[in-house]
């Protein structure tokens, strides 16, 4: 049985280059604390928890739930955790407002048209079947200055709409199932495991209108990211590399054992076994270094759709680490 913080951080804003050399053996039980969300690439971090791949690494996690993108940056930016993870906007906005803080890994990557992970859901009861329908809707984000905040405006400006022409709403993710059941909200961006206890929910007849973090994803896209504070950076270089030595261990695991892979969904996604039947995890490459262009891609859409003035430069945002 893993032990976990489950403690909710409320959301808020308050790396130098790491060495390419391999990690040397760290001391045993070298703490490390992790602020995530819940999501589908986190699913490798706490299988190998459980199976003690990090304690055989000498080191000791500390998993911090909360309930979004910015909640992990507050917690990293704060102190109270070492490394966070999240989609690539929270890090990217703490650094635009002045918080030292850079991505070190990449854990998922979407490209179309069959490897998507993120989705734009509607109910059956809001009448909503396509993006053009959502004009004058309630839509939900689980955060502002989030992934669903830019999925949301590049998706509508596709049939010509902008964020100005529906309502939107912050509401966290375990929260919005239920808010379309209830007619609260007529849209919302989820992933698993919200996604797919959705789609199984007859009541709420879930339609998916979207997918894809970018209505372009021809080539494929980070989605999510591992990231820290450059002071942090600098002095843990051992310990950030040694974290993505059992995270790319654990990930090719899991990738060769369909058994393993769906009853871990079941344990730590909460999803039943049938659920977990098709349960993937989101990622195309199995490098989770990051690039400059991937975070280069995002930067260009967050300025088209009016989320920063721009220009900005991909470089400024992130370091690589090899191991």
């Amino acid at each position: 049985m893993i032990l976990f913080a489950r403690r909710t951080i409320l959301a808020g804003m308050a790396a130098a280059a790491v060495s390419g050399q391999a990690a040397p053996v760290l001391a045993d039980e070298t703490p490390i604390r992790v602020a995530y969300v819940l999501a589908d690439s986190m699913l490798p971090a706490l299988y190998a928890e459980e199976k003690g791949y990090f304690a055989q690494a000498g080191l000791k996690p500390e998993f911090i739930s909360v309930q979004g993108g910015p909640a992990a940056v507050s917690a990293v930016a704060s102190g109270e955790a070492d490394i966070g993870y999240a989609a690539p906007i929270p890090p990217i906005n703490a650094r635009l407002n002045g918080v030292p803080m850079k991505m070190f890994l990449q854990l998922g990557q979407e490209a179309t048209p069959d490897h998507t992970f993120i989705w734009l859901v509607t109910s059956k009861a809001s009448g909503v079947t396509d993006l053009a329908g959502l004009k004058g809707k309630k839509i939900a984000i689980n955060a502002n200055g989030g992934l669903c905040d830019l999925m949301w405006r590049d998706h509508l400006a596709t049939v010509g709409m902008s964020i100005e022409d529906v309502e939107l709403l912050v509401l966290p993710f375990p929260e919005q199932e239920a808010a379309l059941q209830l007619g609260n909200i007529d849209a919302t961006c989820t992933f698993n495991p919200f996604y797919a206890s959705m789609l199984s929910n007859a009541e709420l007849g879930a339609v998916t209108i979207g997918n894809g973090m970018l209505a372009d994803l021809s080539e494929p896209l980070m989605s999510d990211a591992i990231f820290a504070t450059d002071d942090w950076l600098d002095a843990n270089m051992a310990v950030a590399t040694t974290f993505a030595q059992v995270m790319d261990k654990a990930r090719k695991e899991l990738l060769a054992d369909r058994p393993a892979l769906e009853a871990a969904a079941v344990e730590f996604m909460e999803l039943t076994p049938e659920a977990a039947k098709s349960f993937n995890l989101p990622f195309i490459n199995q490098d989770m270094t990051i690039p400059d262009g991937e975070v280069q891609r995002i930067l260009d859409a967050m300025v088209k759709t009016g989320m920063h003035p721009g220009p900005l430069s991909g470089s400024d945002f992130s370091v690589a680490i090899k191991y």
